[in-house]
Formats: C-alpha cells, structure tokens, sequence
C-alpha cells in the first residue's frame, strides 16, 4: 500500500512540476506582451503630446518643419506596430497569457501540496484524478497557443529550480 502512495505522491510532484514549467512561460509571454503594449501606448501618446507641446511653445521655429518631419515619422512607425499588434491580437495574448500563467501556478501549488502531505491512498486518488482532469483541460488550452521547444526548456528550468529537482534522462 506504500507503494502506491509513493507512486501517486511522484505523479503529483511531477504534474506540479509541468504545471509550473507552463505557468513560468505564460508569466515570460505575458510581461512581454506588456511591455509591447505598455511602450506602444505610451508612444501613442507621447508624440501627439509631445508635437503640441512644441508648436505651442515655439509656434513658427525654423526647426520646425524637422520636429514635425521626425514626429511624422515617429507616428507612422507607431500606426504600422498598432496594426501589427492588432493583427497578432496583442491585447488578447496577454490576456490569456496572464490567466494561464495564474491558473497553472494555481495547480501546481494543489499538486505540490497533495504531493507533499498526502490524504489516503483513496483519497489522494480521487484528488489527483480530479486535478487531473483539470490539468489537462487547462494544457489542451495552453497547446493551442504554440509554445515553442525552447520556451518548454525555458519552463523545465525554471519549474527544475522551484521544486529543487535534477534532470534525470532515461535512456
């Protein structure tokens, strides 16, 4: 009966360990995704303001015509990301992003917990079996958003790190 509590505990420590691995790229992806969209936002603004500003402080300048040829420029740069963005569905990346990262942080800290100190052996099946299902709900979602080899070596790293765990390779 030992046996089987051990097995169940290594699956639930292994399972935390994935779900933190995922929740560890989302975090990366969606502080990415923030600060595109935070510098986007912020450029939207600031050259606009920025133009404004300098026409109401110096009116007719001589610079003029290159302050407004840099300002120009600066804000069809600017149109082209903000369409960029859009089309990549930026806003919506990082929403999503934000929500799976928090979501498997959620499941690995059930998984590690039930891992850690393990109700009976009944009970610890039914709990993991009910994560279980959970998880893999939550991985069929984050599969779709094309996490890439090196973001899931990204994630086993940091999961590795967290739990404190050496890689182990089977042959």
């Amino acid at each position: 009966m030992a046996a089987g509590i051990d097995d169940y505990r290594r699956r639930c420590w292994d399972a935390a360990l994935h779900a933190y691995g995922t929740s560890y790229i989302f975090q990366k992806r969606a502080a990415s995704l923030k600060r595109k969209t935070d510098v986007l936002t912020w450029v939207g603004f600031a050259v606009p303001l920025l133009i404004g500003a300098l026409v109401g402080t110096f009116g007719q300048n001589k610079l003029w015509s290159v302050v407004l040829t840099v300002g120009t420029v600066i804000a069809a740069v600017q149109l082209v990301v903000s369409l960029w963005s859009l089309v990549k569905r930026w806003p919506e990346e990082l929403a999503y992003s934000s929500s799976s990262a928090t979501a498997n942080e959620s499941l690995a800290s059930r998984f590690a917990a039930l891992g850690e100190d393990p109700p009976g052996l009944q009970t610890l099946r039914a709990q993991l079996d009910k994560l279980t299902v959970e998880d893999t709900a939550r991985r069929d979602r984050d599969n779709e958003k094309g996490v890439t080899d090196k973001e899931r070596r990204m994630g086993m790293r940091a999961a590795l790190r967290k739990f404190q765990r050496l890689l182990s390779f089977r042959v």
